[in-house]
């Protein structure tokens, strides 16, 4: 009852937003729109569709669960910070980097579809496709030993 009525989420330190969206996401669960199994057995792009298409979940977000819950191998998040500075600094693609970059997600920037066609090229010139996913997990661990990835 506390969850139904929005108690729990807020006690538990979610802000109001946060709080309806997690509702939100337990009715689509309840009521059948959407399943683990739904999304499983589902394509990459399929599964980042239900995904986006539920309140509160965007692309950067439908990408983590694939990669990170899913262990989804062929996975690149485009707006990912860590991922757009750590490939800008070692392939030179043009992410300016701001305060309000750092405080927006990075889906919202308006430079988010240009990034995306220049960290394509660079995926396509080293063939990380089918692993994307391997080379973002190593870019996040490279770029806090300031490492080189080849």
């Amino acid at each position: 009852e506390q969850v139904a009525n929005g108690g729990a989420p807020v006690s538990a330190g979610f802000s109001a937003p946060k709080a309806s969206f997690i509702l939100a996401l337990v009715d689509d669960f309840v009521s059948g729109k959407i399943s683990a199994e739904m999304v499983a057995n589902a394509s990459d792009r399929e599964a980042a569709k239900l995904l986006m298409g539920l309140k509160g979940i965007g692309d950067w977000c439908a990408g983590g669960v694939l990669m990170h819950f899913l262990n989804r191998a062929d996975i690149m998040l485009y707006g990912d910070i860590t991922i757009r500075n750590y490939l800008n600094d070692l392939y030179d693609i043009n992410h300016q980097d701001s305060s309000e970059t750092l405080l927006e997600s990075a889906a919202d920037f308006g430079d988010t579809a240009v990034n995306r066609n220049l960290i394509d090229a660079v995926a396509k010139k080293y063939n990380w496709q089918p692993y994307r996913s391997v080379v973002s997990y190593l870019m996040y661990h490279l770029q806090e030993e300031n490492l080189v990835l080849l």
